[in-house]
């Protein structure tokens, strides 16, 4: 019997080497964890990119189908209005591609309408914002609503980008619903401290965007403080460039 307790006694672990071993397993999780997270953001960024380039192609097609006009930001007033989204949903399989899979605030869709059986998308609650930036007399010199025969530099011109999405109608209010599209004006861009006149960094330190080739990328900018470092030039925006 005393043999027996003996042999249970050697077999138990101290208190010591349980400590080493929650220690050990607490220093592997340390370590281990922020590459779990940075995979998960990694898929996170490749499934926005792939998103974008399936906007890109149906933007193409769009093009094809109207006179070789890129897609507009929106169309109609009040309760008929529509958005870009609206306008490529015969191009795209589905309304999911909308969303980017690492936005805190997801794409709200209304209830079906007579002209949209899959509703509309909720302007400020846009996940991917298009290039409709204007001159100081408020003209269209972005890709949106351009003649494709205008994209001088269709490879190097912004279409489509990480937009900065709101939660709710209520801080649309606020703030500005227009999250659907990008729209400085041409001189008075300050994308170093305004966040909206640039993409949105959702992943990485960067944002995702498709250009007018249909081909989409990932861009470095960075949050320091108030400011923003790196981004987009203002001649990736136009869509005639000198």
């Amino acid at each position: 019997m005393r043999q027996h307790k003996q042999a249970q006694s050697e077999r138990a672990f101290t208190l010591i080497e349980l400590l080493v071993v929650i220690a050990i397993i607490a220093i592997l999780a340390a370590i281990l964890f922020p590459v779990f997270a940075q995979a998960r953001e990694k898929a996170r960024q490749t499934a926005c990119l792939s998103n974008l380039r399936q906007i890109g192609t149906a933007t193409l097609m769009y093009a094809q189908d109207y006179d070789d006009h890129v897609v507009g930001t929106e169309l109609g007033e009040g309760d008929s209005e529509y958005f870009w989204g609206e306008m490529l949903s015969p191009y795209l399989k589905n309304t999911q591609i909308l969303s980017c899979p690492s936005s805190k605030n997801p794409f709200r869709i209304s209830p079906p309408t007579p002209q949209f059986p899959q509703g509309v998308g909720a302007e400020w609650s846009y996940n991917y914002a298009i290039n409709d930036i204007k001159d100081t007399n408020f003209g269209g010199i972005g890709a949106a609503f351009a003649p494709m025969s205008r994209l001088s530099h269709p490879a190097e011109t912004i279409l489509i980008l990480d937009a900065w999405a709101l939660a709710t109608h209520e801080e649309a209010e606020q703030m500005g619903e227009e999250r659907h599209e990008i729209q400085w004006v041409w001189g008075q861009r300050d994308a170093i401290h305004n966040a909206v006149d640039d993409g949105n960094p959702l992943h990485a330190e960067g944002f995702s965007s498709v250009l007018c080739d249909g081909h989409s990328k990932w861009h470095k900018r960075s949050r320091q403080g108030n400011t923003f470092q790196g981004g987009t030039q203002d001649w990736e925006w136009l869509a005639t460039k000198p």
